[in-house]
């Protein structure tokens, strides 16, 4: 939904805007949180294209959101350190609690606007 240059109509939302992920937290190693080492937050909002402000769904494991770990640093993951789960805005504007052990389809599938793999967000 949102990359550099951005500009997607609700039109292109194909799969429907309570089907699409717009936003949602991000994974982050903890022994960084203070100083602004982990690579997916060294830069501020207004840098641009950049792993602080953009995450990916994919078919890979390796790309499932993840909570915050000692030691582990992950820059295209989505996650937070709530044990709970990760929060995501739906671009429908609803906001929803993700556990980290979501499927990774349906996790690909939500994080896709045009797929045509339609996933009910019922199912967060």
């Amino acid at each position: 939904m949102i990359f550099q240059r951005s500009s997607v109509r609700v039109a292109q939302i194909t799969d429907g805007t309570s089907n699409t992920y717009l936003v949602g937290e991000k994974y982050l190693n903890p022994d960084y949180y203070l100083i602004g080492k982990d690579a997916g937050d060294d830069q501020t909002l207004l840098m641009g294209f950049d792993r602080d402000i953009t995450r990916w769904t994919h078919r890979s494991r390796s790309f499932q959101p993840m909570q915050d770990r000692l030691g582990l640093t992950l820059n295209f993951n989505f996650g937070s350190p709530h044990s709970g789960g990760w929060q995501v805005v739906l671009c429908d504007g609803s906001v929803h609690t993700v556990g980290y052990g979501i499927d990774p389809e349906i996790h690909r599938r939500l994080g896709n606007r045009e797929d045509g793999e339609v996933i009910d967000s019922s199912a967060l």
